[in-house]
């Protein structure tokens, strides 16, 4: 969720909010939750394009497992 590609929030926004809310993460730690939060982003994103009912639940599974969180699938 950096300013490029990730929802327009950078590593160090979201160490903010992290501490705002009571948690203390590290650097390393907010890059963690970006790519986890990318892949969500990514996976949720995919369930609005059409595709056949039964692809969805599988889809969103694989999109979750892909740690380019590209939207692409795996």
């Amino acid at each position: 969720m950096s300013a490029g590609g990730r929802g327009g929030i950078d590593k160090q926004a979201l160490v903010e909010i992290l501490a705002a809310n009571g948690v203390n993460a590290t650097p390393d730690d907010a890059e963690a939750a970006l790519r986890a939060l990318t892949r969500i982003h990514a996976a949720t994103a995919s369930l609005l394009e059409p595709q056949a009912f039964d692809d969805t639940a599988e889809r969103f599974g694989r999109l979750l497992e892909n740690d380019g969180g590209t939207g692409a699938e795996a």
